[in-house]
């Protein structure tokens, strides 16, 4: 059995780990904007940042990604209002790798998955961080895990 650097399997099922790195940034940031608001005794600037720092702490804890090779089904849950998307893998498309720079520094790296709900085209994020090969990297283990259950793209 193969060990796996951003899964864990239970049973027949792949759970993505939870991935701090991005979040960890945006709530340093955000709680470092609500600090200054309290410093510059600008209390509508704190309860802002503060609220959106608490949320987006809380978002990481609600989001995930399994894939279940007994029901042939991937969810993707990101987001704290959102249900999870069942995704059956014989529906997925493609997979892109998106990335933002802005002025000549990486913002954001995303691994989007492409795939058809009946006949409309959908896209899901799977992953996000800072580096292009760490969405490589989870991308193989996708295609892996995929291809040991005999789907083959």
């Amino acid at each position: 059995m193969m060990e796996y650097r951003y899964f864990k399997k239970e049973g027949n099922i792949y759970i993505m780990k939870r991935q701090y790195g991005f979040a960890t940034v945006i709530v340093i940031g955000l709680s470092l904007l609500a600090f200054s608001g309290i410093v510059s005794d600008n209390l509508t600037l704190f309860y802002i940042c503060g609220i959106l720092a608490l949320l987006c702490a809380i978002s990481v804890f609600t989001e995930k990604l399994e894939i279940d090779l007994d029901h042939r089904t991937i969810i993707i849950k990101r987001g704290l209002i959102k249900s999870g998307d069942h995704i059956k893998i014989e529906d997925i498309q493609n997979f892109e790798l998106t990335r933002l720079i802005y002025i000549f520094i990486p913002v954001n790296t995303s691994l989007n998955m492409i795939y058809f709900d009946g006949s409309q085209q959908k896209v899901g994020m799977v992953a996000q961080g800072f580096s292009s090969k760490s969405m490589q990297i989870v991308l193989n283990e996708i295609e892996e895990i995929l291809e040991s259950s005999g789907h083959r793209r």
